[in-house]
Protein backbone atom coordinates (compact mmCIF):
# COMPACT_ATOMS: atom_id res chain seq x y z
CA UNK A 1 0.00 0.00 0.00
CA UNK A 2 2.54 2.56 1.17
CA UNK A 3 4.80 1.76 -2.43
CA UNK A 4 2.06 3.82 -3.89
CA UNK A 5 2.46 7.63 -4.47
CA UNK A 6 -0.98 8.20 -4.64
CA UNK A 7 -1.83 6.28 -0.62
CA UNK A 8 1.44 8.61 0.16
CA UNK A 9 -0.50 11.99 -1.23
CA UNK A 10 -3.85 10.61 0.66
CA UNK A 11 -1.48 9.79 3.64
CA UNK A 12 0.64 13.13 3.97
CA UNK A 13 -3.10 15.32 3.80
CA UNK A 14 -4.83 13.30 6.10
CA UNK A 15 -1.50 13.36 8.97
CA UNK A 16 -1.93 16.91 8.01
CA UNK A 17 -5.34 16.81 8.67
CA UNK A 18 -4.71 14.54 11.93
CA UNK A 19 -2.92 17.25 13.09
CA UNK A 20 -4.83 19.80 12.35
CA UNK A 21 -7.53 18.20 14.76
CA UNK A 22 -5.66 17.81 17.58
CA UNK A 23 -3.64 21.15 16.77
CA UNK A 24 -7.27 23.13 16.46
CA UNK A 25 -8.60 21.83 19.48
CA UNK A 26 -5.40 22.19 21.73
CA UNK A 27 -5.42 25.92 20.64
CA UNK A 28 -8.92 26.55 21.34
CA UNK A 29 -8.88 24.68 24.81
CA UNK A 30 -5.49 24.86 26.73
CA UNK A 31 -3.69 27.48 24.40
CA UNK A 32 -6.40 30.05 24.39
CA UNK A 33 -8.38 28.78 27.02
CA UNK A 34 -11.56 29.51 25.31
CA UNK A 35 -15.62 28.74 26.70
CA UNK A 36 -17.21 25.54 25.98
CA UNK A 37 -19.97 27.86 23.70
CA UNK A 38 -16.54 29.47 22.09
CA UNK A 39 -15.19 26.20 21.07
CA UNK A 40 -18.40 24.99 19.82
CA UNK A 41 -18.81 28.16 17.51
CA UNK A 42 -15.07 28.13 16.18
CA UNK A 43 -15.41 24.08 15.52
CA UNK A 44 -18.35 24.42 14.10
CA UNK A 45 -17.02 28.16 11.87
CA UNK A 46 -14.07 25.93 10.22
CA UNK A 47 -16.68 23.22 9.40
CA UNK A 48 -19.28 25.41 8.17
CA UNK A 49 -17.71 26.04 4.14
CA UNK A 50 -18.04 22.29 3.71
CA UNK A 51 -22.26 23.05 3.63
CA UNK A 52 -21.22 24.88 0.31
CA UNK A 53 -18.04 24.73 -1.17
CA UNK A 54 -17.68 20.54 -0.79
CA UNK A 55 -20.01 20.58 -3.79
CA UNK A 56 -18.99 23.66 -5.81
CA UNK A 57 -15.67 21.88 -5.49
CA UNK A 58 -16.98 18.59 -6.51
CA UNK A 59 -18.62 19.91 -9.38
CA UNK A 60 -14.94 21.71 -10.12
CA UNK A 61 -13.06 18.33 -9.87
CA UNK A 62 -15.50 17.11 -12.46
CA UNK A 63 -14.90 19.78 -14.76
CA UNK A 64 -11.29 20.82 -14.69
CA UNK A 65 -9.60 17.31 -12.93
CA UNK A 66 -9.56 16.46 -9.77
CA UNK A 67 -5.80 16.91 -9.96
CA UNK A 68 -5.55 19.93 -11.03
CA UNK A 69 -8.53 20.89 -7.81
CA UNK A 70 -6.65 19.36 -5.36
CA UNK A 71 -3.33 20.60 -5.93
CA UNK A 72 -4.31 24.42 -5.87
CA UNK A 73 -6.78 24.04 -3.14
CA UNK A 74 -4.36 22.28 -0.92
CA UNK A 75 -1.26 24.35 -1.68
CA UNK A 76 -3.87 27.35 -0.66
CA UNK A 77 -4.59 25.36 2.79
CA UNK A 78 -0.72 25.28 3.33
CA UNK A 79 -0.52 29.24 2.60
CA UNK A 80 -3.56 29.58 5.45
CA UNK A 81 -1.77 27.30 7.90
CA UNK A 82 1.26 28.84 7.71
CA UNK A 83 0.04 32.27 7.45
CA UNK A 84 -2.19 31.89 10.71
CA UNK A 85 0.75 30.95 12.60
CA UNK A 86 2.69 33.79 12.05
CA UNK A 87 -0.18 35.97 12.90
CA UNK A 88 -0.51 34.23 16.11
CA UNK A 89 3.33 33.97 16.97
CA UNK A 90 3.57 38.03 16.30
CA UNK A 91 0.07 38.88 17.79
CA UNK A 92 -1.51 36.59 20.05
CA UNK A 93 -4.79 35.39 19.49
CA UNK A 94 -7.08 37.89 18.12
CA UNK A 95 -10.71 36.88 17.44
CA UNK A 96 -11.25 38.81 14.45
CA UNK A 97 -8.01 36.62 12.50
CA UNK A 98 -8.83 33.27 14.11
CA UNK A 99 -12.36 33.79 12.43
CA UNK A 100 -10.67 34.71 9.19
CA UNK A 101 -8.38 31.45 9.63
CA UNK A 102 -11.49 29.09 10.13
CA UNK A 103 -12.85 30.28 7.21
CA UNK A 104 -10.13 30.70 4.73
CA UNK A 105 -9.03 26.79 6.10
CA UNK A 106 -12.41 25.39 6.08
CA UNK A 107 -13.18 26.42 2.20
CA UNK A 108 -9.44 25.20 0.92
CA UNK A 109 -10.10 21.87 3.18
CA UNK A 110 -13.49 21.48 1.70
CA UNK A 111 -12.30 21.27 -2.32
CA UNK A 112 -9.65 19.51 -1.31
CA UNK A 113 -11.61 16.94 0.47
CA UNK A 114 -13.58 15.46 -2.58
CA UNK A 115 -10.43 16.25 -5.07
CA UNK A 116 -8.33 13.01 -3.36
CA UNK A 117 -11.34 10.77 -3.11
CA UNK A 118 -12.40 10.76 -6.66
CA UNK A 119 -8.57 8.93 -7.30
CA UNK A 120 -9.43 5.85 -4.94
CA UNK A 121 -11.89 3.30 -7.33
CA UNK A 122 -8.86 3.08 -9.43
CA UNK A 123 -6.37 3.64 -6.99
CA UNK A 124 -5.50 -0.18 -7.22
CA UNK A 125 -6.40 -2.80 -9.75
CA UNK A 126 -8.69 -4.02 -6.77
CA UNK A 127 -12.37 -3.33 -6.20
CA UNK A 128 -13.79 -0.09 -5.40
CA UNK A 129 -14.77 -1.77 -1.86
CA UNK A 130 -11.25 -3.35 -1.43
CA UNK A 131 -9.71 0.03 -2.27
CA UNK A 132 -12.06 1.89 -0.13
CA UNK A 133 -10.37 -0.64 2.80
CA UNK A 134 -6.95 0.37 1.94
CA UNK A 135 -7.59 3.95 1.67
CA UNK A 136 -9.35 4.01 5.55
CA UNK A 137 -5.90 2.10 7.05
CA UNK A 138 -3.88 4.77 5.05
CA UNK A 139 -6.40 7.73 6.13
CA UNK A 140 -5.81 5.98 9.76
CA UNK A 141 -2.28 5.63 9.96
CA UNK A 142 -2.04 9.05 8.80
CA UNK A 143 -4.58 10.34 11.30
CA UNK A 144 -2.23 8.50 14.25
CA UNK A 145 0.77 10.38 12.91
CA UNK A 146 -0.70 13.52 12.99
CA UNK A 147 -2.15 12.61 16.44
CA UNK A 148 1.66 11.65 17.39
CA UNK A 149 2.75 14.66 15.58
CA UNK A 150 0.46 16.97 18.23
CA UNK A 151 2.30 15.50 21.23
CA UNK A 152 5.13 18.07 20.32
CA UNK A 153 2.98 21.15 20.65
CA UNK A 154 4.09 21.88 24.06
CA UNK A 155 7.20 22.75 22.68
CA UNK A 156 6.31 23.42 18.48
CA UNK A 157 3.78 26.25 19.91
CA UNK A 158 1.55 27.54 17.61
CA UNK A 159 3.83 28.65 15.40
CA UNK A 160 5.62 25.10 15.05
CA UNK A 161 2.24 23.38 14.93
CA UNK A 162 0.83 25.34 11.67
CA UNK A 163 4.11 25.84 10.02
CA UNK A 164 4.41 21.69 9.78
CA UNK A 165 0.60 21.53 9.31
CA UNK A 166 1.09 23.60 5.93
CA UNK A 167 4.30 21.66 5.01
CA UNK A 168 2.55 18.09 5.48
CA UNK A 169 -0.22 19.58 3.18
CA UNK A 170 2.91 20.61 0.51
CA UNK A 171 4.23 17.27 0.60
CA UNK A 172 0.68 15.59 0.02
CA UNK A 173 0.63 17.95 -3.41
CA UNK A 174 4.05 16.72 -4.36
CA UNK A 175 3.29 12.90 -3.57
CA UNK A 176 -0.03 12.99 -5.59
CA UNK A 177 2.04 14.47 -9.11
CA UNK A 178 4.68 11.40 -8.50
CA UNK A 179 1.69 9.25 -8.62
CA UNK A 180 0.42 10.61 -11.86
CA UNK A 181 4.30 10.53 -13.56
CA UNK A 182 4.52 6.58 -12.18
CA UNK A 183 0.93 5.97 -13.39
CA UNK A 184 0.41 7.37 -16.80
CA UNK A 185 3.52 9.24 -17.86
CA UNK A 186 2.14 12.24 -17.90
CA UNK A 187 1.06 15.61 -14.89
CA UNK A 188 -2.70 14.38 -14.60
CA UNK A 189 -5.42 12.64 -16.60
CA UNK A 190 -7.25 15.04 -18.46
CA UNK A 191 -10.86 15.55 -16.65
CA UNK A 192 -14.29 13.89 -17.99
CA UNK A 193 -15.67 17.17 -19.19
CA UNK A 194 -12.74 17.77 -21.84
CA UNK A 195 -13.08 14.43 -23.55
CA UNK A 196 -16.68 14.04 -24.25
CA UNK A 197 -19.69 15.60 -23.32
CA UNK A 198 -21.76 12.78 -21.00
CA UNK A 199 -25.60 13.08 -20.26
CA UNK A 200 -26.13 15.05 -17.30
CA UNK A 201 -27.16 12.79 -14.14
CA UNK A 202 -29.38 14.57 -11.75
CA UNK A 203 -28.00 14.24 -8.11
CA UNK A 204 -31.94 13.39 -6.90
CA UNK A 205 -33.07 11.09 -9.44
CA UNK A 206 -29.32 9.22 -8.54
CA UNK A 207 -30.47 8.68 -4.87
CA UNK A 208 -34.00 7.43 -6.01
CA UNK A 209 -32.52 5.28 -8.67
CA UNK A 210 -29.70 3.74 -6.38
CA UNK A 211 -31.53 3.35 -2.65
CA UNK A 212 -28.02 1.77 -1.73
CA UNK A 213 -26.39 4.76 -2.19
CA UNK A 214 -29.46 7.23 -0.47
CA UNK A 215 -29.23 4.93 3.04
CA UNK A 216 -25.33 5.21 2.99
CA UNK A 217 -25.78 9.17 2.67
CA UNK A 218 -27.81 9.12 5.27
CA UNK A 219 -25.34 6.88 7.61
CA UNK A 220 -22.99 9.80 6.67
CA UNK A 221 -25.63 12.50 7.65
CA UNK A 222 -25.81 10.14 11.01
CA UNK A 223 -21.40 10.33 11.61
CA UNK A 224 -20.99 13.79 10.63
CA UNK A 225 -24.59 15.00 13.36
CA UNK A 226 -23.69 12.86 15.70
CA UNK A 227 -20.37 11.25 15.84
CA UNK A 228 -17.84 13.24 14.58
CA UNK A 229 -18.57 15.84 16.76
CA UNK A 230 -18.08 13.63 20.25
CA UNK A 231 -14.16 13.65 19.04
CA UNK A 232 -14.55 17.63 18.84
CA UNK A 233 -16.39 18.24 22.38
CA UNK A 234 -17.46 15.83 24.84
CA UNK A 235 -13.58 14.06 24.98
CA UNK A 236 -11.77 17.29 25.45
CA UNK A 237 -14.41 19.21 27.93
CA UNK A 238 -15.12 15.65 29.77
CA UNK A 239 -11.21 15.11 29.78
CA UNK A 240 -10.62 18.92 31.34
CA UNK A 241 -14.11 18.16 33.83
CA UNK A 242 -13.15 15.02 34.77
CA UNK A 243 -9.48 14.63 35.02
CA UNK A 244 -7.80 18.16 34.04
CA UNK A 245 -4.50 17.46 35.24
CA UNK A 246 -3.98 15.33 32.48
CA UNK A 247 -4.87 17.83 30.04
CA UNK A 248 -1.46 18.32 28.41
CA UNK A 249 -1.61 14.50 27.55
CA UNK A 250 -5.03 15.31 25.72
CA UNK A 251 -3.15 14.04 22.37
CA UNK A 252 -3.07 10.24 23.90
CA UNK A 253 -7.08 10.57 23.60
CA UNK A 254 -7.10 10.97 20.19
CA UNK A 255 -4.13 8.18 19.77
CA UNK A 256 -5.64 5.34 21.37
CA UNK A 257 -8.87 5.92 19.20
CA UNK A 258 -6.78 6.14 15.48
CA UNK A 259 -4.74 2.61 17.15
CA UNK A 260 -8.23 1.13 17.88
CA UNK A 261 -9.36 2.46 14.42
CA UNK A 262 -6.15 1.22 12.71
CA UNK A 263 -6.20 -2.56 14.18
CA UNK A 264 -9.80 -2.51 13.13
CA UNK A 265 -9.81 -1.01 9.78
CA UNK A 266 -6.57 -3.38 8.79
CA UNK A 267 -8.04 -6.61 9.83
CA UNK A 268 -10.54 -5.80 7.67
CA UNK A 269 -8.78 -4.62 4.52
CA UNK A 270 -7.01 -7.93 4.49
CA UNK A 271 -10.21 -10.15 4.99
CA UNK A 272 -12.09 -7.75 2.24
CA UNK A 273 -12.94 -10.69 0.36
CA UNK A 274 -14.55 -12.43 3.21
CA UNK A 275 -16.75 -9.83 3.91
CA UNK A 276 -19.99 -10.88 2.54
CA UNK A 277 -21.94 -8.34 4.04
CA UNK A 278 -20.55 -5.20 5.28
CA UNK A 279 -23.39 -3.23 5.90
CA UNK A 280 -24.64 -5.11 8.47
CA UNK A 281 -20.89 -5.29 10.17
CA UNK A 282 -21.10 -1.48 9.89
CA UNK A 283 -24.48 -1.28 11.77
CA UNK A 284 -22.92 -3.66 14.41
CA UNK A 285 -19.84 -1.40 14.62
CA UNK A 286 -22.02 2.05 15.19
CA UNK A 287 -24.45 0.27 17.60
CA UNK A 288 -21.57 -1.01 19.70
CA UNK A 289 -19.81 2.58 19.60
CA UNK A 290 -22.98 3.90 20.94
CA UNK A 291 -23.00 1.62 23.84
CA UNK A 292 -19.14 2.36 24.32
CA UNK A 293 -19.89 6.69 25.07
CA UNK A 294 -22.08 5.81 27.60
CA UNK A 295 -19.72 3.71 28.92
CA UNK A 296 -16.94 6.21 28.99
CA UNK A 297 -18.81 8.46 31.91
CA UNK A 298 -17.34 4.89 33.99
CA UNK A 299 -13.83 5.79 33.56
CA UNK A 300 -12.04 6.33 36.79
CA UNK A 301 -8.76 7.84 35.48
CA UNK A 302 -7.40 9.38 32.61
CA UNK A 303 -5.83 5.52 31.01
CA UNK A 304 -9.46 3.97 31.47
CA UNK A 305 -10.63 6.82 29.49
CA UNK A 306 -7.96 6.20 26.79
CA UNK A 307 -8.91 2.11 26.57
CA UNK A 308 -12.35 3.35 26.44
CA UNK A 309 -11.61 5.58 23.24
CA UNK A 310 -9.54 3.11 21.56
CA UNK A 311 -11.58 0.58 21.23
CA UNK A 312 -14.19 3.42 20.29
CA UNK A 313 -12.06 4.12 17.57
CA UNK A 314 -13.33 0.74 15.71
CA UNK A 315 -16.17 2.28 14.71
CA UNK A 316 -14.46 4.60 12.02
CA UNK A 317 -14.67 1.40 10.05
CA UNK A 318 -18.42 2.04 9.96
CA UNK A 319 -17.71 4.20 7.02
CA UNK A 320 -15.36 2.40 4.86
CA UNK A 321 -17.45 -1.06 4.77
CA UNK A 322 -20.50 0.93 2.95
CA UNK A 323 -18.23 3.86 0.96
CA UNK A 324 -16.54 1.73 -1.70
CA UNK A 325 -20.26 1.12 -2.92
CA UNK A 326 -20.98 4.35 -2.75
CA UNK A 327 -17.94 5.16 -5.26
CA UNK A 328 -18.99 2.20 -6.99
CA UNK A 329 -22.31 2.85 -7.57
CA UNK A 330 -22.25 6.72 -8.19
CA UNK A 331 -21.05 6.64 -12.21
CA UNK A 332 -18.04 8.55 -13.28
CA UNK A 333 -19.26 11.69 -15.11
CA UNK A 334 -20.67 12.81 -11.85
CA UNK A 335 -18.25 10.91 -9.75
CA UNK A 336 -16.73 14.04 -7.72
CA UNK A 337 -20.15 15.80 -7.40
CA UNK A 338 -21.46 12.57 -5.57
CA UNK A 339 -18.76 12.17 -3.45
CA UNK A 340 -19.04 16.21 -2.37
CA UNK A 341 -22.84 15.54 -1.39
CA UNK A 342 -21.86 12.83 0.83
CA UNK A 343 -19.09 14.76 2.12
CA UNK A 344 -21.60 17.85 2.59
CA UNK A 345 -23.67 15.34 4.56
CA UNK A 346 -20.94 14.30 6.54
CA UNK A 347 -19.17 17.53 7.56
CA UNK A 348 -21.81 19.76 6.99
CA UNK A 349 -24.06 18.09 9.39
CA UNK A 350 -21.00 18.11 11.96
CA UNK A 351 -21.00 21.65 11.31
CA UNK A 352 -24.06 22.03 13.13
CA UNK A 353 -23.70 19.28 15.44
CA UNK A 354 -20.39 20.39 16.78
CA UNK A 355 -22.13 24.04 17.35
CA UNK A 356 -25.23 22.33 19.24
CA UNK A 357 -22.94 19.61 21.01
CA UNK A 358 -20.90 22.62 22.63
CA UNK A 359 -24.24 24.79 23.78
CA UNK A 360 -25.64 21.53 24.74
CA UNK A 361 -22.89 21.24 27.20
CA UNK A 362 -23.12 24.66 28.41
CA UNK A 363 -26.45 24.11 29.41
CA UNK A 364 -26.88 20.85 30.59
CA UNK A 365 -23.55 19.41 31.50
CA UNK A 366 -21.34 17.12 29.35
CA UNK A 367 -22.40 13.65 30.90
CA UNK A 368 -26.18 14.58 30.71
CA UNK A 369 -25.39 15.08 26.46
CA UNK A 370 -22.88 12.04 26.69
CA UNK A 371 -25.44 9.86 27.19
CA UNK A 372 -28.20 11.91 24.88
CA UNK A 373 -25.77 11.41 22.12
CA UNK A 374 -25.46 7.40 22.78
CA UNK A 375 -28.83 6.86 23.23
CA UNK A 376 -29.61 8.90 19.64
CA UNK A 377 -27.16 6.92 17.59
CA UNK A 378 -29.01 3.86 18.70
CA UNK A 379 -31.68 5.31 17.23
CA UNK A 380 -30.71 6.29 14.30
CA UNK A 381 -28.97 2.46 13.13
CA UNK A 382 -32.71 1.04 14.37
CA UNK A 383 -33.82 3.20 11.23
CA UNK A 384 -31.06 1.94 9.38
CA UNK A 385 -31.42 -1.83 9.92
CA UNK A 386 -35.27 -1.41 9.52
CA UNK A 387 -34.51 0.04 5.88
CA UNK A 388 -32.54 -2.62 5.18
CA UNK A 389 -30.77 -1.15 2.40
CA UNK A 390 -27.17 -1.38 4.18
CA UNK A 391 -28.15 -4.79 5.50
CA UNK A 392 -28.66 -5.92 1.87
CA UNK A 393 -24.89 -4.68 1.06
CA UNK A 394 -22.73 -7.73 -0.75
CA UNK A 395 -19.72 -7.57 -1.38
CA UNK A 396 -18.31 -7.00 -4.97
Amino acid sequence: MFRSPFFRAYGFWHWGEGLQTVLFTWYMTFHAGLSAVQIGFYQALVLSPFLIFTIAGGALSDRIGAGRSYRWSTLCFALVLAGYGMADHLGGFLPGAFFAYCLAAGITSAISNPAIDTFIPQATPRSAQANALMAATAHNIAKLAGTLSGLLLPWLLALGGFGLNALLMGVSVLMLRLHFRAKLGVSEPRPVAARSKPQRIGILQHYRTCPENFDILLSSAMLGLLIVPVGYILWPLLLRERFPDAGGWMALLFISSWVGAIAVTGVAGRYAAHLRHPGRLALLVWLVWAVLLGLLLLAQSFWQMCLVTMVMGGAKLGKALVYGRYLHNSPAPARGVLIAVEQTAFWGLATLGTFAMGAMVEHLGVETVVLTVSMAVVCCVAVLAARRQLSRIEMA
